[in-house]
């Protein structure tokens, strides 16, 4: 993983929950690197979705960050983030999720994210997840499954990387179940490394 001080986003849509490191609309076994922090800035726009008319449907704009620490061979991930506006604001999320390396190429994590810190404005419970990822080369291949009252998907993504003027360009999916597994959302999206420290991100949703 690219190693960044900070991290610039602008998104066609966002989850409800707090951001751990991951593809569109799954989180990946991917960690921020030992004692690096991550600053997001990140917006969000589009018409009301799976999560209500007051959820990320419409447009946001969010702060957050997140950080990363190595207690081998264990990485762990943690970070805060919260909606300010213009219409929701608050409150404050927490996530968190360790990973670890049980085979080459491999990977697993166990998080759990958008743990609201206060009852103002909480929107959903928290979400639960393990997720498995394999380098075959010519993609990364992403699967796992997430726990939430109401919420339970299977989670699912592929993406790779290539070097354009010297610079990471990371092209994504992901699909996920929506409405309690009712439906499915397919995203696509793209990540380039404007600088060694800032990174824009991308991606549109395609729900069913």
């Amino acid at each position: 993983q690219t190693r960044l001080l900070a991290l610039a986003a602008f998104m066609a849509a966002t989850s409800a929950l707090a951001t751990p490191s991951g593809l569109n609309n799954i989180p990946t076994t991917d960690t921020v690197p030992h004692r690096t922090v991550a600053v997001q800035a990140f917006s969000s726009f589009g018409g009301p979705n799976q999560f209500g008319a007051n959820g990320p449907g419409q447009h946001s704009f969010w702060m957050g960050f997140k950080t990363g620490w190595e207690f081998s061979p264990l990485h762990l991930e943690w970070g805060l983030d919260s909606p300010l506006g213009p219409g929701l604001t608050g409150p404050l999320l927490f996530q968190t999720k360790v990973g670890f390396s049980p085979w080459e190429d491999g990977s697993l994590a166990l998080g759990i994210a958008g743990v609201a810190l206060t009852d103002i404005d909480r929107s959903g419970d928290p979400f639960s997840y393990l997720m498995l990822a394999h380098d075959f080369h010519f993609a990364r291949l992403h699967a796992g499954y997430g726990y939430q009252t109401n919420g339970c998907s299977f989670l699912t993504g592929i993406d790779r990387t290539w070097k354009v003027f010297d610079r990471d360009l990371n092209l994504n999916a992901d699909l996920v179940q929506s409405r309690d597994q009712r439906g499915l959302i397919t995203a696509v999206g793209a990540k380039y490394a404007l600088s060694k420290h800032i990174v824009l991100e991308t991606w549109t949703n395609f729900p069913d």
